[in-house]
């Protein structure tokens, strides 16, 4: 039941999001889309401001996470609900995530 509340409240939210994203500009893609996920951490989402998560993904290559995105672990909650995203602008969102991880943290010397 846990990831079924998951999948309604991660999917509610992405079908919520209006507006058109720009294969320019990951972060309003991140606003509108990836957000609803990434910020609470629903079913495992590593949350954007989580650098040691985000850090073992990056490690793994960026077409490593690419392909996880497009073709994987945001199939079902972006791909699937909303097809106006092209691959392009998904990878524009990871680009911006990716780029807030590897942010210095404000508490590092």
């Amino acid at each position: 039941m846990k990831k079924l509340t998951a999948i309604v409240m991660c999917t509610g939210l992405t079908i919520a999001a209006s507006g058109t994203a720009r294969a320019d500009d990951g972060a309003d893609t991140y606003k509108l889309v990836c957000s609803g996920c990434h910020e609470t951490g629903i079913n495992g989402t590593p949350k954007l401001e989580d650098k040691v998560e985000w850090m073992h993904r990056i490690n793994q290559g960026m077409d490593a996470l690419y392909a996880s995105t497009v073709n994987g672990k945001c199939q079902l909650f972006v791909k699937e609900l909303r097809k106006d995203l092209s691959d392009e602008v998904i990878k524009a969102a990871v680009d911006y995530m990716v780029s807030q991880a590897k942010q210095p943290s404000p508490f590092q010397n």
